[in-house]
């Protein structure tokens, strides 16, 4: 039976004995070639700062990816808060496909709305604006023109700061909103299902917007396991570990 996989937040480290990158490699070269395409919802990579560091430092992965691509198995690839730099020579060297955020697909008959979730978080006050700011277009120009080991360095030092923030929140405020949700699914009516990332906490949230069911599936991240979503050519949404696909 056709079956199409989402995925997110694999944070893939630059060391290929890594834990998580080796249970991702073995994903994409045993589960991911029986599927007709694969969706990552952003946090590919727990860092990416350049194409000229990332391509070089994530060659196993990338090869990996250029093999399927190339095979015939689509990937498509939206940004998350980790890794929001990659540019035309990654999407060039893997073969992925970039999708803008939110972005709508139809699926077996399935309207899907597709983003990594972090928009979402909007009681996280701090983080929003911090997003704002990094995703401005004159900062990503400037930050890419800076050296590479100046880009490692900041890379780097948020990273640490990230996770020493989230150390110090509740998890409630790290969540999505359910008004941000509701007024998203508003204002893509035709959507039943949103699926998103980011949260790493996995699950299906059933609710409804303006009298009709809709549908939240969180997909988990990939520390030290993941489950993945598995939607079916019958309509079937399914959260599984990858081993069990």
């Amino acid at each position: 039976m056709p079956y199409t996989l989402f995925t997110a937040d694999i944070h893939l480290h630059p060391d290929d004995t890594h834990p998580t990158n080796q249970a991702f490699y073995q994903f994409l070269e045993s589960e991911v070639p029986k599927a007709e395409a694969l969706y990552i919802l952003g946090d590919l990579f727990e860092m990416w700062v350049g194409d000229d560091i990332g391509i070089e430092a994530y060659s196993t992965v990338i090869n990996l990816f250029k093999k399927l691509t190339d095979n015939g198995t689509p990937i498509y690839l939206l940004y998350g808060n980790r890794d929001f730099l990659m540019r035309r020579e990654f999407w060039q060297a893997s073969g992925i496909q970039f999708l803008k955020e939110p972005t709508v697909i139809t699926l077996y008959n399935q309207t899907l709305l597709l983003l990594h979730g972090d928009a979402l978080c909007t009681d996280d006050k701090a983080f929003q604006r911090m997003r704002k700011i990094l995703r401005n277009p004159i900062i990503m120009w400037l930050f890419l023109r800076l050296p590479k080991k100046k880009r490692l360095q900041i890379g780097d030092s948020m990273r640490r700061s990230s996770q020493q923030h989230t150390q110090q929140k509740s998890e409630s405020i790290m969540d999505v909103n359910a008004q941000a949700v509701e007024q998203l699914m508003r204002q893509h009516p035709n959507c039943d299902h949103l699926i998103h990332g980011h949260t790493h906490r996995p699950a299906h949230h059933p609710f409804i917007v303006n009298q009709q069911q809709k549908h939240r599936w969180v997909l988990g991240d990939w520390r030290p396991e993941t489950q993945v979503l598995k939607l079916s050519s019958t309509g079937t949404f399914e959260l599984i570990e990858p081993a069990l696909i």
